[in-house]
């Protein structure tokens, strides 16, 4: 079984010029009982939380949208949209943290079967789900250059592990929730030009 020291190592000796993101060189903080994860090249903190006592950790990402004081319809309909995100995304899911009911992504491990790769993975997956969240809730300017760039990197890294083109555009339309055109036109224009569209969400 994995320990958080081995996450650690893994997350902190990286270098700025990976290709995955488990390889990444990460800036790692304690911060109360959690660990914050920082990145440039990641849009916003993840948050790594550990757990021994159920053998288990989690990755966090905090949203910022905050959900205690805003009117009646609006909060409905952010809750609806995150129940539908949480069908639509298995292993992240989207939930309310504290006393100002924070939107939160969630993403839980189980340490005893947790590898590199797996937690790989999770980072993208749990970057895939802030990037469908951020569509649905139409926070596509607050966020826009930074999910690109991070989504542009996902795909030179697919492509560089010997995934096809098709292959590629089956992962954008079942896990990131793109259209076909839309998922052939971002493949086309990172693979085809050395940085990212201006803007995916066109």
């Amino acid at each position: 079984m994995v320990t958080l020291d081995d996450i650690l190592k893994w997350l902190s000796s990286g270098t700025d010029n990976a290709s995955s993101l488990i390889d990444l060189k990460w800036n790692i903080k304690k911060v109360g009982n959690y660990i914050a994860l920082e990145n440039n090249k990641i849009p916003f903190d993840i948050l790594l939380y550990a757990d021994d006592q159920k053998k288990s950790c989690s990755l966090i990402v905090r949203t910022g949208i905050e959900t205690a004081t805003i009117e009646n319809q609006p909060r409905l309909t952010i809750y609806r949209t995150l129940l539908l995100l949480n069908q639509k995304v298995e292993m992240v899911k989207f939930m309310l943290d504290g006393i100002n009911e924070e939107v939160v992504a969630r993403e839980d491990f189980d340490l005893s079967v947790l590898t590199k790769d797996v937690l790989n993975t999770g980072l993208n997956t749990i970057l895939a789900a802030f990037y469908l969240m951020v569509k649905a809730l139409n926070m596509e300017d607050e966020f826009n250059s930074g999910v690109i760039e991070r989504t542009a990197m996902m795909i030179k890294e697919m492509a560089s592990a010997g995934k096809t083109k098709e292959e590629i555009k089956d992962y954008l339309v079942s896990s990131l929730g793109l259209n076909e055109n839309d998922a052939n036109k971002l493949i086309s224009e990172v693979l085809s030009a050395d940085s990212a569209p201006k803007n995916m969400y066109e």
